[in-house]
């Protein structure tokens, strides 16, 4: 058997529990191929200082930035 359609055809002249093993079994592959990205933690100072440049005339950035999430 090598493609999807002689797999189904032999899934279905299968016994029923063995059906249920076989869901089972891709189940759980399923879990051990899932690939869980890692989330980034945001740089909050990059993105400030993208935003008001190194050294923002006037204010220090952390009155720019209280005011932003006002």
């Amino acid at each position: 058997m090598s493609t999807l359609a002689e797999i189904e055809e032999a899934i279905e002249h299968l016994p029923e529990p063995q059906v249920e093993e076989l869901a089972s079994w891709l189940g759980q592959r399923r879990l051990r191929k899932a690939v869980v990205a890692p989330v980034p933690e945001p740089d909050f100072l990059s993105r400030a200082k993208a935003i008001w440049g190194e050294a923002p005339a006037g204010k220090p950035l952390s009155a720019l930035v209280s005011e932003a999430r006002g």
